[in-house]
């Protein structure tokens, strides 16, 4: 007997589109037709290669804008995307559909609701972060299964939809756990990350405070930092002129290698990164996006902080002399990181398998 076809809704971003992928290649494995649709701004390369899993681009826009104007064009957006997402969902006999969150994720999801109750797919939504966003929690009523990163997920009332499962990450992440840490003798490997195009602040304050150490800690340090291109050769002189040795680049590659060597992890608290960290046993400061609609950032960085395994600066406390201080302490008493890579108590190894293990006992019980 075939399968039923599973469709996935993912944006094309990092965050969300990673998890989706993992998800996609384990439900491939279990001989699942997969649906994939995204939104314009997909930058995996890697995707032309995923012979046996169609793939949409869609229309999709948020809402959620200042002017009347770009209000009106999302909304045509919207409304397109929920149109051709009915028809991909029809055309490929889809029983049920996998949202990631995000506004991309709304047009496929709500064209369900265009179906009649005999063809319409079930919805079961993934929540990568430590607070629902507000795509998941429009869609929320609608879905059969919600599936949480975190044990607990602030605007989610206990219920029998909810399951815990993790955040499915990249294989090359997974296959570290369980990742063994060593604390930093003679040489210390710093890594910073800032999103797909690296971080505005990062490039403004990780340097400065690195050149306040003293010369023998700055020799000890090997650095790993995503920058924006238009940063890389000031920098570069800047990292020269003080005896660090960096490399520096706008993509960072092989993350799995970067963060095995790692022995602190400077970066922002989307729930792909916590994850990893937490895969990873890896300390890490956390400067959460302020500009986030729901402080999601903030709140996955509160659960690491929590369990000591991280520590929190807002935005508006991250300066050069405040970061010195704190990177003096930790590079000064190694013990602390240790403490900190010990403290990880979210990672979740088979995430993409507890995922898809939902799925597929979800659709068990469909009759077709």
């Amino acid at each position: 007997m075939n399968k039923p076809a599973i469709a996935i809704a993912a944006g094309g971003t990092g965050g969300h589109f990673f998890p989706a992928k993992s998800l996609a290649l384990q439900l491939t494995r279990r001989d699942y037709p997969v649906v994939f649709m995204t939104d314009k701004r997909i930058e995996d390369r890697e995707l032309a290669s995923w012979h046996d899993i169609r793939q949409f681009v869609i229309d999709s826009a948020g809402i959620n804008k200042k002017t009347i104007m770009k209000k009106i064009g999302n909304t045509f957006s919207l409304m397109k995307g929920i149109i051709e997402a009915r028809k991909i969902l029809v055309q490929n006999h889809v029983s049920a559909i996998v949202g990631f969150g995000g506004y991309p994720s709304i047009p496929p999801l709500f064209a369900t609701r265009l179906l009649s109750k005999k063809n319409r797919p079930i919805i079961i939504l993934h929540e990568g972060n430590a607070i629902i966003g507000k795509a998941n929690a429009f869609l929320a009523p609608f879905a059969t299964k919600i599936a949480t990163s975190f044990p607990v997920t602030k605007g989610l009332s206990n219920s029998d939809k909810i399951v815990v499962t993790g955040l499915p990450v990249r294989p090359d992440i997974t296959s570290l756990y369980p990742s063994v840490y060593e604390p930093p003798k003679e040489t210390i490997h710093l890594l910073i990350w800032g999103g797909s195009l690296g971080a505005r602040i990062f490039g403004e304050i990780v340097p400065y405070a690195l050149g306040n150490l003293s010369l023998s800690l700055r020799k000890k340090l090997r650095i790993t930092q995503q920058l924006r291109q238009e940063d890389i050769e000031t920098i570069t002189r800047y990292y020269q002129k003080n005896e660090i040795k960096a490399k520096l680049s706008p993509f960072l590659t092989n993350i799995g290698d970067l963060l095995q060597k790692a022995h602190l992890v400077i970066g922002r608290s989307g729930g792909s990164s916590t994850a990893e960290l937490a895969l990873t046993n890896r300390p890490a400061i956390l400067v959460p996006y302020p500009h986030a609609a729901n402080k999601e950032q903030y709140y996955n960085a509160q659960i690491l902080e929590k369990e000591g395994a991280a520590w929190l600066i807002n935005q508006p406390d991250f300066t050069i002399a405040n970061l010195t201080q704190l990177i003096n302490d930790l590079f000064s008493h190694p013990e602390k990181l240790q403490k900190a890579a010990l403290s990880h108590k979210t990672a979740y190894p088979n995430a993409a398998k507890n995922l898809a293990d939902l799925i597929e006992r979800s659709v068990a019980n469909l009759s077709f």
